[in-house]
């Protein structure tokens, strides 16, 4: 079932890091994927490179949060957090190593966002959303999507990238898309799913509020536990999405990615949802439909089965 848990983790996935002389964290390190042994108990430690500004001792110094995957719409991955120099980089000391091995990761590819005064990631093939203490590397709370067919046989179940947020109404939010192609919407302060979003899942298991079933709106066949038959082809999605004027905008990822193998799949559509209530807004066809601009550049009817033409970042 989906469930929350906390203070579960016991070895390092990535690490803070203090300012110099004062013994206070000072940011967190983006997550770099590196090798391991996968019969090994030990999960992956990644290293910084966000340089997230906490508040600490230099007191005046505003906050510097990063809320999106990229930091910014434009996905510059930039900050004018400074307190990271050349000159005090070689000083910098180790405060806490959070651990990922109760969420079995075996890759880390996320990129934290410090939102609040906290930190939220994603963690392991199933996914699950976590919340942590950036003072101490203490996981505050974690959710966890109940078991599908969908998640079982995703092609990305291990390449999450990190999270979605919002402020609405004044409540912090955080969306996240899990490997089966679900998104779903949670209170950041306690980690359980939004009253009043989206609509039930007819999946034991599965909260009566706060998920989205993302399939129904690509408007293809599909089973809920299942998800589309595999010889229609498969999406599901890496990264995170992105809030933008109160609407959630979907990407996703297609089954063949990197090894593309056959013509006919599942178009990668993008999707819009309310942010508030997980309301269906839009869909933007990547293949353009009989009427839409660009149509007829597709010949011999292939907009009807060519679907390798997905959208992520």
């Amino acid at each position: 079932m989906a469930g929350l848990t906390s203070n579960c983790c016991e070895l390092p996935a990535f690490s803070a890091v203090l300012e110099p002389g004062s013994g206070q964290p000072l940011g967190v390190t983006k997550m770099r994927r590196i090798t391991r042994n996968l019969l090994s108990n030990f999960l992956l430690a990644f290293l910084a490179a966000l340089a997230l500004c906490m508040p600490i001792s230099l007191g005046a110094q505003e906050t510097i949060e990063w809320t999106t995957l990229g930091n910014d719409f434009a996905h510059t991955r930039s900050t004018p957090a400074n307190q990271i120099t050349p000159e005090n980089f070689a000083d910098l000391e180790v405060a806490w190593e959070w651990n990922g091995a109760s969420f079995e990761a075996q890759s880390g590819r996320s990129t934290p966002s410090y939102i609040n005064g906290r930190l939220y990631t994603v963690a392991g093939a199933r996914r699950h959303v976590v919340a942590i203490d950036p003072t101490s590397g203490a996981t505050i709370w974690s959710y966890r999507e109940p078991d599908t067919g969908r998640w079982e046989y995703s092609m990305r179940a291990d390449y999450g990238k990190g999270i979605g947020y919002a402020n609405i109404d004044g409540r912090d939010v955080i969306y996240t898309i899990s490997p089966g192609f679900f998104l779903t919407a949670l209170d950041a302060e306690t980690g359980r799913p939004l009253e009043g979003f989206g609509e039930p899942v007819p999946i034991d298991g599965f909260p009566e509020t706060g998920v989205v079933d993302l399939l129904k709106d690509l408007g293809h066949p599909y089973d809920p536990y299942e998800g589309i038959p595999l010889e229609r082809g498969y999406i599901t999605a890496s990264s995170p999405p992105i809030v933008v004027n109160d609407t959630i905008v979907v990407g996703n990822s297609a089954e063949q990615g990197y090894h593309q193998s056959r013509i006919e799949n599942v178009p990668g559509d993008i999707l819009g949802y309310d942010a508030r209530t997980g309301e269906f807004k839009w869909k933007f066809n990547v293949i353009p439909r009989p009427g839409e601009f660009g149509h007829e550049t597709w010949e011999n009817d292939a907009w009807q089965y060519t679907g390798d033409i997905s959208s992520w970042a």
